[in-house]
């Protein structure tokens, strides 16, 4: 008995961890993400475009990395969360495809 609570402890204590470090990338991700969507989408749809235009997009790209990332590429985000290294824009390139094609208010 002692050793199920053991395991069950274990197992909750790292479900946790890993919540905690997707939400880490999801706040430094999603401001990174929004400030270059305003800037990549200057002058577009005849008005000025602000990062909460992008909060709903950055957001799901956010969670599809996080859910798709390894914890090693997890815990190279977390050091440098302005880094853009391979394996992230192929990342991105997948999470683009899955978050434009979720919402169709993102295809606009």
């Amino acid at each position: 008995m002692p050793i199920i609570r053991a395991v069950s402890l274990f197992t909750f204590l790292l479900v946790l961890s890993n919540q905690s470090f997707a939400q880490a990338i999801s706040k430094d991700y999603q401001k990174n993400c929004m400030r270059e969507q305003v800037v990549e989408h200057q002058g577009t749809k005849g008005k000025a475009l602000t990062e909460d235009d992008f909060t709903a997009y950055c957001s799901c790209q956010a969670e599809y990395i996080s859910q798709n990332a390894t914890k090693q590429q997890v815990n190279e985000l977390l050091k440098n969360p302005k880094a853009k290294p391979e394996w992230l824009k192929v990342i991105e390139l997948k999470a683009i495809k899955s978050c434009i094609t979720s919402d169709s208010k993102m295809r606009t």
